[in-house]
């Protein structure tokens, strides 16, 4: 059943700068609204409010006992059902447990929540085998604590809604056409995307050390091609898109160097132009960045300092900056970059197009995503890919690749290493195909630092993920790194060999997610369907149709329970053993050896289960 309330008003306060914000209560009074259907699967209902309000009320029916996934990235949650939060693009937040670490980042106004999220998407898919997508970028309250009804508070006077029916799996690929699947990767992804950072000696000198250690190196990461700003927060990027000439000395030659020895030059950049710089001074004087009400430029402080957000909304600006792509990263010989932010559009500035800014907030990480998706596909090249951390509804049109944006250098189930595998998984049921992290974490504050074993074990998820990208932190000085000592270093290097020795297997599952838009990463339950305790699982995923993984995620920790799922016998890779599905099993789980298991009826497992003789 589907029901239609309007609202003529709804209050949102908001926290500028920081993205937050959250929906007061207020009521609702019946009215009409002129609603087509087109009838199929799916069922698409389009729907639009005759009078001049400003907000939709939708009501379905629900189930008792249905869980519901998806609703973009969430880091701590994969069962909706009995929740109740808000889809807004906006940052993850520093802490967002009940924690001291959590209790500092309020006071300094940084506080995330378990909702917070890079990347919301209005995306649901019920065990009772229906799927919902709200294809609207207005603001969306989601309801999902009545036990028989699902409520959607859309601050929008039209939506399409579109509601899919089939299985778990059905569903899945069904939605991620809908939205876009995307496209193939380059072949030099599956090795090791190394971060790098210092100026050109250093990176030269580590990279020649990596190679001699035998490190599958793919590609250098290195955000601060562009020159750095010390701050009270770290190491941050000089957000001023051309090469810094004293630490990166002729950097088109460094890049070619390095292209001669197979490895990829990968570089760093966002939305914003850090204030007096010149980039900043050029878009400022063309009208090219986003105003305040006051007509000036809107300071926008993301961290530390102040700088100016390119209005996407004005045609110039867009091919402006995708110029600046273009010529300053593309034309010198990156191979790509980190497009990183586009959470941070205030609510109360002045766009070009003369947009409300609560409707266009969500819209902006997506115009951004396609900002950089036309400055490669412009390119003559056919070897570039970007990653990011935000999106919205359409962003897996163009955006190649995603990643779980900032995670703490900690063991907190809110914040630290266990976020990655909920995130995973809930972007693989939201329709995001392909998805990563920061190998090591990036948050270093207060007293949190990343240890060896906490460093380790991070590497081992990435060695059993689509793409292995390590991050020196926020302060790297205080934080180890792949060659900090010998232990990280020989573990660094085993891993590094293992994912590298798992390309074959990883390129055909890519190949699988774009055929049948089945995520590489994913929850077991889309495979074991029938097995009601799979779909209680939050920390183990699969890793294509035939690796199960299930990380240590606490410290001075060497034995992990497992569920392994039902009417299947597996097999641990790294002993050979076999064991029977349905059961919940302990096994030895030292550094280097992590819980994985694959099929009995892959056909992968000769070539799986050899792998240790190679590493």
């Amino acid at each position: 059943m589907l029901k239609i309330a309007l609202s003529g008003k709804m209050v949102l306060k908001f926290k500028e700068h920081l993205g937050h914000y959250k929906i007061h209560k207020k009521s609702f009074f019946r009215d009409t609204a002129h609603i087509s259907l087109e009838e199929g699967n799916p069922c698409i209902y389009r729907i639009k409010a005759k009078q001049n309000m400003n907000s939709l009320k939708i009501e379905l029916l629900a189930f008792k006992d249905e869980y519901i996934f998806g609703g973009g990235e969430h880091f701590s949650r994969i069962n909706l059902k009995g929740k109740a939060f808000p889809l807004w693009v906006q940052e993850q937040g520093v802490g967002r447990g009940y924690n001291l670490i959590s209790f500092l980042a309020s006071l300094k106004g940084i506080k995330g929540t378990w909702y917070s999220s890079y990347f919301p998407l209005p995306v649901f898919i019920s065990t009772k085998n229906y799927g919902i997508v709200i294809d609207c970028y207005g603001p969306i309250f989601v309801d999902f604590r009545k036990k028989e009804q699902s409520i959607f508070e859309i601050f929008s006077n039209e939506v399409k809604l579109l509601i899919f029916r089939g299985n778990l799996k059905q569903l899945v690929k069904d939605i991620s056409n809908y939205l876009g699947r995307q496209k193939e990767l380059p072949d030099w992804v599956y090795g090791v995307w190394l971060a790098l950072q210092g100026g050109k000696e250093i990176v030269q000198k580590k990279v020649q050390f990596a190679l001699k250690e035998g490190i599958p190196i793919s590609a250098i990461w290195c955000q601060d091609w562009s020159g750095r700003k010390i701050t009270s927060f770290g190491k941050q990027v000089y957000w001023n898109w051309l090469y810094d000439e004293k630490m990166y000395p002729n950097l088109p030659e460094l890049i070619k160097e390095l292209r001669e020895r197979k490895i990829h030059f990968l570089g760093y950049v966002n939305p914003f132009l850090i204030k007096g710089g010149t980039l900043y001074e050029e878009a400022r004087k063309n009208g090219y960045l986003v105003m305040s009400m006051d007509g000036k430029v809107y300071d926008v402080y993301v961290t530390t300092f102040p700088v100016g957000l390119i209005d996407l909304t004005n045609p110039e600006a867009f091919e402006w900056y995708k110029n600046i792509l273009k010529q300053n990263m593309i034309d010198i010989g990156m191979s790509g970059w980190m497009a990183d932010f586009g959470e941070y559009l205030p609510v109360n500035c002045v766009l070009y197009s003369r947009e409300d800014p609560i409707l266009y907030h969500n819209k902006y990480p997506v115009e951004w995503a396609r900002l950089n998706y036309e400055a490669m596909k412009e390119s003559s090249r056919n070897d570039l890919i970007f990653f990011m951390r935000s999106g919205y509804i359409g962003s897996s049109r163009y955006c190649p690749l995603v990643w779980a944006g900032d995670q703490n250098v900690d063991w907190s189930k809110s914040d630290g290493i266990p976020t990655v595998i909920p995130s995973m998984i809930s972007m693989g049921y939201s329709g995001i195909l392909f998805h990563h992290f920061d190998a090591g974490g990036f948050t270093s504050l207060f007293w949190l630092r990343r240890d060896d074993e906490l460093f380790m074990r991070w590497v081992e998820i990435a060695s059993f993920s689509l793409i292995f990208r390590t991050h020196e932190t926020n302060r790297p000085i205080r934080n180890v790194q792949f060659d900090t000592n010998e232990k990280i270093l020989r573990h660094f290097i085993r891993m590094s060999r293992v994912h590298f020795y798992l390309k074959d297997y990883l390129k055909d599952q890519v190949k699988k997610a774009i055929e049948n838009g089945i995520p590489v990463i994913r929850h077991p339950l889309i495979d074991f369907p029938s097995d009601f305790e799979v779909s209680k699982i939050i920390y183990q995923y699969m890793l294509g149709e035939d690796i199960m993984v299930a990380p240590v995620l606490k410290r001075k920790t060497h034995k992990w329970r497992v569920y392994l799922p039902a009417n299947m016998n597996w097999y641990h890779i790294w002993t050979k053993k076999k064991f029977k599905g349905g059961t919940f099993i302990e096994v030895d789980s030292p550094l280097g050896k992590p819980p994985v298991f694959i099929k009995e009826d892959s056909q992968y497992i000769e070539y799986i289960l050899e792998m240790y003789n190679y590493v």
